[in-house]
């Protein structure tokens, strides 16, 4: 009932290829590649059509810097135009144009490669707008030049080489260098449910065939390469590590290769728990060390081992905390001392640290960034003078805490803004470039949206930082709240002198923020990278085909030595919004519901929540973010990915893949379970759902070409074909589709446009509703706490359709247990409590079929029960009973109790005000309504936090 991904090979070509020979490009000093960004400042739309032509040099390649579909290239000719974008805001209550503020007007732009010929080259540009000409001896890496008053602008950038196939969607890129210019690279490759490990060679002169590392294809997560040292008996080799699941246990995995000869497979852990995020790194010694971050016993702690020429050493722990310990990384001086840095969640948030082993033995931890503050990702590098070099990513305090709409004690959305920090290791010390890194760009860069830094070091004493930076301004809605609509660009800096040079750019390196690469010191002094792209266009920002490029940074000059300063970390003052999550973690988790002969505990988890997978997710954050926010900062039990299945999400084949493979790798039994899921959004009155299994592989079903048509009508025909359905469906084709595959439906904001008016239902599959959504407001019924009012749309975020409220589903008599879920940005203010006897998919998704689930705000107890004939039945459930029933209630909140209703049929039964935190009662209906009645509970903290119930639906005889 759903179909992979639709290709459409003309967008493609439409926006321009390079014409590179493929043996030529990576390291050819002939070879000239130039950014130029035509219409800037343009306050209209404005055509840009040209052409170029060359004297002393010819045209290697040319393509569109930011394509669009209706963009063209021919041979040395274009077709492009400025465009505009809509100025919206995100006020109280929906998206909203604005006027009287200055129109987004985005400009287009080329990417041209030259090759001179010798003596000076010239590049002739002839545009509607007029003309110029550029002289390239004079173009410099990361300096611009303007024409046109300003409205063209080109600089240098770096000749870029694709060197992955067609014929897989290639991710995750790695490589290492050696001796006269050789480069290896090593990538990831999806094709037809399955991927594998691809590595390639440079051999200074040409590339090699692609050829294959793993026996067969996979589920591998990441690969890395090195290059074994010449000094011992590794004699140079190269070695590939990667993480693959085989038989439902992650373990990592390595192959060497000398020349035509590779080794056997070698297994180089064997946890029952994922082995996953691992880095590689020669000392020198010529020794190859792995670092990695393996899961024991549901905590992440960090490890290591080497490979001697010989063998591989045990493994070691490296971390010490009790908490998890993430995404390593390691670098080697030339005095024989490996570093590990990682960060850790000891303290309540993300602080980075790092070890030394000084050949003998692993020295003291020794803290880098450890303030209140997110400090994240770190990487390293070590420099001539064998001083440790470190950047990483920063982010607010609370980091993950409570966030959403009317919220008043915000913590730090997950991906609010970021930032970059370096610093250097020196005789013991701490210290800092002079010039912070953030500070040192350009206005064009603000320090707010540059992410994922990997620093290295040249040969010439410069130390360079790359990263990823987002355009958020992109096409239809634009706004400092949500972006839809980005990509993340591949830039990086020098620091050298006491100085930061200027944004070098790296072509053909748009896509997700989380996508991988390579870069590592090439023998002649410079920087040798490689890296992956999605080749997304700028309209729709749609994924077309994965690829992986090369590309190299020339040695620069030696410039003095740089201007450090002592590294003094701020000063910052928190107040915890839940200073007692600890212990209400502790209570929630050890609650136990025994119930007619079986024992059931409390689930805590989410089933809705949204990443940059999603086309309105860039302010969202990563998949690998949202698993730590899930994990860590709300200590989720369960968490279900849900991304919009269409432009860009799980529709798409290859990121399908990606995502359903994260709920496998972050699998930890006992401790947390990811579910399989993503969400159908179909306007109202059908309205969205989120779609969840218990099992691995089912792909989305599709919404139809009509319902499509009219939630994206700006998409052009083609896209519009590629994620729709086109053949009509509807609710009751989803429920079948559902019961194909033993999934369930979870009905969202339901008294929203994205709601419905509960025109169907299905109880076999759709037994859940989100009563309450972090992103926006309750469902529960107009006026109702956290609820919306018709007259007071801004109370109203998503609209309002009052048919939609969860109180006219009940009454329509259909049975819907609750839950309370996050959506968008909204953080740590939303649980979906499942109340079942194992944690397990297959257990959660019974248990939730079964209505046995209640939705919280805070990590509130809320154990609510039905006692009748001598039998007991747990909130979610059916009775059917002849005399007489009690409703049996105890509440543990996390701060005292302001007010517990019991609602019977839209009538309040029963009201308690001002009551402990620690609250058990049982109420007897002295006037039951004759034939069924369903009753639920909602309890109100003095801080405003609150829970729902499920209601138990009773069936009695007549009124006595």
């Amino acid at each position: 009932m759903s179909a992979g991904r639709f290709h459409f090979p003309g967008l493609l070509l439409s926006i321009g290829i390079g014409l590179l020979p493929a043996q030529e490009a990576f390291d050819d000093p002939a070879l000239v590649s130039i950014r130029v960004q035509l219409g800037v400042g343009d306050r209209q739309p404005t055509a840009w059509d040209g052409k170029l032509s060359v004297s002393g040099g010819e045209l290697a390649g040319l393509a569109g810097l930011r394509p669009k579909p209706d963009d063209s290239i021919t041979g040395n000719s274009w077709k492009t135009a400025s465009w505009q974008g809509p100025n919206f805001r995100y006020p109280a209550f929906k998206y909203q144009p604005v006027t009287g503020i200055p129109v987004n007007i985005f400009n287009p732009g080329l990417v041209a490669d030259f090759r001179a010929r010798g003596g000076r080259t010239r590049v002739s540009f002839k545009t509607e707008q007029g003309n110029f000409r550029v002289d390239l001896r004079s173009l410099q890496l990361g300096r611009t030049q303007r024409f046109l008053n300003g409205r063209a602008v080109v600089d240098r950038t770096i000749a870029t080489q694709k060197i992955s196939d067609d014929g897989h969607q290639n991710d995750f890129a790695s490589l290492a260098t050696g001796p006269n210019g050789q480069v290896w690279v090593a990538w990831v490759a999806y094709r037809g449910g399955a991927n594998e490990v691809l590595l390639r060679h440079y051999d200074g002169n040409a590339w090699g065939e692609i050829r294959t590392v793993t026996d067969k294809p996979g589920d591998v997560f990441l690969a890395k390469v090195a290059r074994a040292g010449d000094d011992n008996a590794s004699g140079g080799r190269i070695w590939v590590v990667w993480s693959d699941q085989v038989e439902g246990n992650r373990d990592l995995y390595a192959r060497s290769f000398d020349g035509a000869d590779r080794s056997p497979v070698q297994r180089l852990s064997e946890a029952p728990q994922p082995d996953l995020y691992h880095n590689l790194a020669t000392d020198s010694r010529g020794r190859v060390w792995l670092v990695w971050q393996g899961f024991r016993g549901g905590q992440a702690d960090v490890f290591a081992r080497f490979h001697d020429g010989g063998q591989w050493s045990p493994a070691q722990k490296v971390s010490a905390s009790a908490a998890n310990d993430w995404e390593p990384a390691i670098a080697a001086d030339g005095g024989g001392s490996v570093y590990v840095a990682w960060d850790t969640y000891d303290k309540g948030n993300y602080d980075v640290l790092t070890r030394r082993y000084d050949g003998e033995s692993w020295q003291d931890i020794l803290p880098l960034a450890d303030t209140p503050k997110f400090e994240a990702h770190v990487t390293l590098a070590c420099d001539d003078e064998d001083r440790l070099w470190a950047a990483w990513s920063e982010s607010g305090t609370l980091w993950g805490k409570d966030n959403g709409f009317g919220i008043e004690q915000e913590g730090t959305r997950l991906y609010e803004w970021r930032g970059m920090s370096a610093a250097v290791l020196d005789g013991g010390r701490w210290l800092e470039p002079a010039v912070a890194l953030d500070d040192a760009l350009p206005a064009g860069l603000p320090g707010d949206r540059n992410d994922s830094p990997v620093i290295r070091a040249d040969g010439n004493g410069g130390i360079w930082v790359f990263f990823r930076r987002r355009n958020p301004r992109i096409k239809d809605i634009v706004s400092d709240f949500y972006a839809f609509y980005a990509t993340w660009e591949l830039l990086g800096v020098r620091y050298a002198g006491g100085s930061w040079s200027e944004p070098v750019y790296f072509p053909h390196s748009r896509g997700r923020m989380d996508m991988r690469g390579g870069f590592t010191l090439a023998d002649d002094g410079g920087i040798a990278a490689a890296w992956p792209t999605d080749n997304r266009d700028f309209s729709d920002m749609l994924a077309e085909q994965y690829d992986i490029r090369v590309g190299k940074i020339p040695a620069a000059p030696r410039q003095g030595e740089h201007a450090l300063r002592p590294r003094k970390q701020p000063e910052i003052a928190v107040y915890p919004i839940h200073p007692n999550e600890a212990r209400d973690l502790e209570t929630i988790r050890n609650y136990e519901i025994r119930s007619s002969g079986k024992t059931y505990k409390i689930y805590r988890g989410d089933t809705h929540r949204h990443t940059e997978f999603s086309m309105d997710g860039y302010n969202d954050g990563s998949l690998l973010q949202a698993y730590r926010y899930a994990i860590d900062a709300a200590g989720l039990d369960y968490y279900a990915n849900s991304e919009h299945n269409f432009l860009g999400g799980p529709d798409v084949e290859y990121h399908d893949w990606l995502l359903q493979q994260f709920v496998d790798c972050f699998h930890l039994p006992g401790r947390f379970t990811p579910l399989f899921a993503y969400e159908r959004s179909v306007r109202y009155p059908n309205g969205h759902r989120n779609i969840i299994f218990a099992k691995r592989g089912v792909r989305p079903f599709r919404i139809s070409l009509e319902e499509f048509s009219t939630l994206f009508p700006f998409s052009t025909e083609e896209v519009t074909m590629r994620f729709a359905n086109p053949e009509p469906v509807g609710t009751k084709d989803l429920y079948a589709y559902l019961k194909e595959n033993d999934g369930i439906a979870i009905s969202h904001t339901s008294a929203t446009n994205m709601g419905t008016d509960w025109r169907d239902n299905d109880p076999e599959v759709e037994p859940l509703v989100e009563i309450y959504q972090g992103d926006r407001v309750s469902a529960e019924y107009e006026g109702a706490p956290r609820a919306a009012y018709g007259g007071n749309p801004r109370s109203a975020p998503g609209g309002y359709q009052p048919a939609g409220y969860v109180w006219n589903a009940w009454a329509k008599g259909y049975k819907l247990g609750v839950q309370a879920a996050s959506d968008h940005v909204s953080t740590h203010i939303s649980y979906a409590c499942t109340i079942a006897e194992d944690g397990s998919r297959e257990g959660l998704l019974d248990a939730m079929r079964k209505r046995h689930s209640y939705g919280a705000t805070d990590n509130i107890v809320l154990d609510y029960r039905l006692r009748a004939g001598g039998k007991e039945y747990l909130q979610g459930d059916a009775a059917t009973v002849a005399g007489d029933f009690r409703l049996s209630l105890r509440v543990i909140g996390t701060e005292p109790i302001r007010q517990i209703d019991i609602i019977r049929n839209q009538e309040f039964a029963l009201t308690r005000h001002n009551l402990g935190r620690d609250v058990s009662f049982e109420f007897a209906d002295a006037d039951p309504t004759p034939g069924e009645s369903y009753y639920y509970v909602r309890v109100q903290q003095d801080d405003g936090q609150i829970a729902w119930s499920s209601p138990i639906w009773v069936t009695t005889g007549a009124a006595r």
